[in-house]
């Protein structure tokens, strides 16, 4: 029975699969318009997973298409994250009503609960 694992392949060493790169822009994708940055991420996160066992089973071709998979939606996952703390900062400067609304609000379902509103 033949090895297939990449040490005994003539590609050489597989490509980089970004797996931490996905891992850390889906955490930080939370922060993006309606989670899609957190979804971008977790489908980055698939594809980084693909890239060593499609390359150990032979598909260089495939394992380097999930490569660049997992890196262009990471990437995209933490453009999404920085164009929502972007706008978020710019509501903040833009709608200073908008935000005292929103706090008093919060201090109202604070005393709904219980809980003591900080000042």
């Amino acid at each position: 029975m033949e090895n297939t694992n990449y040490s005994t392949t003539n590609y050489g060493a597989p490509p980089q699969n970004y797996m931490t790169l996905a891992i850390i822009s889906t955490i930080l994708g939370c922060c993006s318009f309606f989670g899609l940055g957190f979804i971008a991420g977790l489908v980055a996160i698939y594809f980084a997973s693909q890239v060593n066992s499609r390359f150990n089973a032979g598909d260089l071709a495939g394992a380097e298409k999930n490569s660049k998979n997992a890196k262009m939606l990471s990437f995209i996952a933490l453009g999404l994250m920085v164009a929502g703390i972007l706008y978020s900062t710019y509501q903040w400067y833009a709608n200073p009503e908008m935000v005292e609304q929103q706090q008093e609000m919060i201090k109202d379902m604070m005393e709904q609960w219980g809980m003591e509103a900080p000042e």
